[in-house]
């Protein structure tokens, strides 16, 4: 019989259903609780690890993690938007016109080659 909490009731030890597993890393990675509470909410007796165990098993995070910050860390980085990333692709765009004009007066100004031409040796 499974109860409310997606465990097995039949046995000594809870035996959590895959959907359960997978609800309990979504709100993990929702990054609104720890891992304390979320145990305590779901009423997972097992030990701490347990939800990073789950976390490896359904690919949320690679097996090479050692740790919850560093998955943290991870999640943080794979939540910038694609806004942030074309921002920033802006900016460099900006950054490289700058050099290239910086770099056309310096040769003008000093009478100086600075990039090398292609068809020269």
């Amino acid at each position: 019989m499974i109860n409310c909490a997606g465990t097995n009731t039949t046995k000594r030890y809870s035996n959590y259903s895959e959907e359960f597993k997978r609800k309990v890393c979504e709100e993990y990675i929702k990054g609104t609780k720890t891992k304390a509470e979320i145990k305590s909410q779901y009423g997972i007796k097992s030990s701490t690890s347990i939800i990073l165990d789950w976390l490896r098993k359904f690919g949320y995070i690679e097996s090479k993690i050692s740790s919850i910050s560093e998955f943290q860390f991870m999640a943080k980085r794979q939540q910038s938007t694609s806004k942030d990333v074309e921002k920033e692709n802006e900016d460099l765009k900006l950054q490289l016109q700058m050099y290239k004009r910086m770099i056309e007066i310096a040769e003008k100004e000093f009478k100086i080659s600075i990039i090398k031409k292609s068809d020269s040796k």
